[in-house]
Parts: structure tokens; C-alpha cells; sequence
């Protein structure tokens, strides 16, 4: 079958991904699997990855996803949900959230599938099952599939809500290839690291107080990171998000200052707003 690219085409449904920040990132150890327990804050944005889905009269399985990916976290998920059932899809994937910054974009496309496929093929899988199968494939898509702003643990897949303000924030985006797995290998973690109480709304206080315990080791390993943050910081207090090369601040009476804003070269800057629920459960 060819490219699925004519959005005219009738029969597909269209969904929103949106993506996330975290507005801090505790490193607390690393497990006998190889990855790391976590304390961390998801918070939802305006910015989203658009998703169109059509079922099809077989079980096969198509994605078009514009980089061309034959086997990506869509595919997966998609696979995951539908084994054992006699459905198939068609899905269209227009990509709006940057890849490698951090921002969750290929995992909250990923827990649309599972959630889309569960309801226009009637599975009745409950959110909890989602989540299960969601922790298969990925870290941050449990928290999509979720759908709320929430505190997370373990490795960001034991979620407990928490409130957030809708705040403003300015976000910048570079292209970089970062390297999850280099981060945390040069991470150095301590016996002294103290997990952080869990928390059911974001004060002041705990946005200001807190950081990502990855990035001074991320600014040292690639220092463009570093150049974008000093330049961002004359709008507010600047923060790393995940282990992508997005930065973001969050903007004080949601507005950015009437200076005139003069950017450093390859620097896309975005004005997004942050979200209570999931698009997906505003319209379900």
C-alpha cells in the first residue's frame, strides 16, 4: 500500500498528542534493571502532535508517520493493542512536537494509539490496563495515557495527581541529537540523595525550589544547551525539560516583555500554555 498522506480521504478520525514539561527531574537511583527511580512533575502543554486514524477491513496495520520509522512507538502500541483481535488501522501522524527535546512526543503518540484503538474497536480495556500496557513500551507513556498533571515515581510510571495553574510558559527548541544514555551514565548519584514529599498542587515555592537533576551534566556534555539558557534568561527562571534540548521559563503575568526579542541562530521559540486533562478526555 502507498503513502496515506491524503487527509481528504474519508472514514479517518482525528486526535490530538500533546506534549509535556517537567517542571523538575529528582534522580534518586539506579535499579537492578538498568534504569533509574525518579521523582519528577509532568505537565501538560498546547503543543501537539496531530494523529488521524481509520479503521480498516483487515488486520493489518499501516502508519505514515513522515520520517518514514517502519517500526515506531505508533506501531508498537498499535500492535500491542490490537494482537489477538481480528482490527486493523490506518494512521497518519503530523508531527509538530520537535523529536529529542525532551518533550514527549513520540510517547504521547504512542498512548493516543492505545487509547484511540481501545475505544473506536470497543475493546473495554480499563485506563489501569492501558497503563500496563503502556509501561511495555515506553517510560513517559503510562503518565499520556493517564492524562492528567501528575507526580510521578519509580520510573515515571507510578503517577498521583497533581493541581498546576494553566501558566503561560516560553519555550525554545534546538536541533540536537542528545543522548539519553550518555546522561545518565555521567550522572553522579549519592547515598545522601533524599526523595522529595510528594506534593498535590505546584506552589511558587516548590516551582522555584526545585530543578532538573540532569542538567548541569547535560549543558557540560552538549554546551549549546548552555548558550540557549543564558540567552532565555532574561525572560524568568529557566529550566530543562526531560533529557531533550528543549529549554522553557515561565512567563509572569503570561505575557513575554515588551523588549524586542532577538534570538540566537537555530532556535525555534514557541508560546504554549499548560493543560489540566488530555484533549482525548475533554472529548471522550
Amino acid at each position: 500500500m502507498g503513502k496515506l498522506t491524503n487527509l481528504q480521504t474519508k472514514g479517518f478520525f482525528k486526535y490530538l498528542a500533546p506534549a509535556k514539561i517537567n517542571i523538575f527531574l529528582k534522580v534518586l537511583s539506579k535499579r537492578p534493571d538498568g534504569f533509574h527511580d525518579i521523582q519528577t512533575v509532568f505537565h501538560l502543554i498546547s503543543l501537539y502532535d496531530e494523529l488521524y486514524f481509520r479503521p480498516r477491513k483487515d488486520a493489518k496495520i499501516f502508519c505514515d508517520d513522515e520520517q518514514n520509522i517502519d517500526d515506531n512507538l505508533i506501531v508498537r502500541s498499535a500492535k500491542k493493542i490490537l494482537e489477538n483481535t481480528p482490527y486493523g488501522i490506518d494512521i497518519i501522524l503530523k508531527k509538530n512536537i520537535p523529536m529529542g527535546a525532551g518533550l514527549g512526543g513520540g510517547s504521547s503518540d504512542a498512548a493516543l494509539t492505545l487509547m484511540v484503538l481501545n475505544k473506536i474497536f470497543n475493546l473495554k480495556l480499563s485506563q489501569k490496563k492501558l497503563i500496563d500496557i503502556a509501561s511495555s513500551i515506553g517510560a513517559d507513556v503510562p503518565f499520556f495515557v493517564y492524562g492528567k498533571n501528575a507526580w510521578g515515581e519509580g520510573t515515571g510510571n507510578i503517577l498521583s495527581e497533581i493541581k498546576i495553574k494553566n501558566n503561560y510558559y516560553l519555550l525554545a527548541t534546538k536541533k540536537l541529537e542528545i543522548s539519553t544514555k550518555k546522561i545518565f551514565q555521567a550522572i553522579k548519584l549519592t547515598k545522601e540523595t533524599i526523595p522529595m514529599k510528594i506534593a498535590t498542587s505546584l506552589d511558587d515555592n516548590l516551582y522555584k525550589s526545585s530543578k532538573n537533576d540532569l542538567q548541569d551534566v547535560c549543558f557540560g556534555l552538549y554546551p549549546e544547551m548552555r548558550q540557549t539558557y543564558d540567552w532565555m534568561s532574561q525572560f524568568g527562571q529557566v529550566k530543562m525539560t526531560g533529557t531533550g534540548s528543549a529549554l522553557f521559563c515561565k512567563l509572569d503575568n503570561n505575557k513575554l516583555e515588551s523588549k524586542t526579542i532577538t534570538k540566537p541562530d537555530k532556535i525555534t521559540l514557541l508560546k504554549v500554555r499548560g493543560l489540566s486533562i488530555h484533549p482525548f478526555y475533554e472529548i471522550d
